[in-house]
């Protein structure tokens, strides 16, 4: 069975919830199984033994979180090559839907030797600075999660 692991970077619990359930979704199509850790434990993580990785965090001031983005830095340097890998994200206003998401998966390019992308990434809508994630937001994320297994 092949190996996934699912990165996220979340302030109030909304983008873990978010990974978790993009997680169910993968697991669910009995094509992989999926572990689910928070940036701070990438460093300790060997990557190399995954068939694929995702990266999700909120966007903070317009942008993708410092956070995230060195996850997938230090990631990077520790097997995800030609992988597939993909983006999620989680937001507030409407004019932010899927920015953070887009800078992920721009890191993931450019960190990522022969990485394979998968996109675009996933965009949640969060109800509040504090949440939670509109109601819709959970089942969607577990589809996008069915729709990464089918790629590996």
């Amino acid at each position: 069975m092949k190996k996934v692991v699912v990165v996220f970077d979340s302030s109030y619990g909304n983008t873990e919830k978010l990974g978790r359930e993009i997680a169910a979704g993968i697991e669910e199509t009995g094509l992989a199984e999926c572990k689910v850790i928070n940036i701070a434990d990438v460093e300790a993580e060997d990557l190399s033994g995954y068939d694929g990785a995702l990266f999700g965090g909120p966007i903070h001031a317009f942008r993708a979180t410092r956070g995230i983005k060195g996850a997938v830095k230090n990631a990077a340097k520790k097997g995800l090559q030609a992988k597939l890998v993909a983006s999620f994200d989680t937001y507030q206003a409407p004019g932010h839907v899927g920015k953070a998401a887009k800078q992920i998966e721009d890191e993931l390019k450019k960190k990522v030797s022969g990485a394979k992308v998968f996109s675009p990434g996933m965009s949640a809508l969060v109800l509040g600075r504090e949440g939670p994630l509109k109601d819709d937001e959970l089942p969607k994320a577990r589809e996008f999660g069915k729709k990464f297994a089918a790629e590996l």
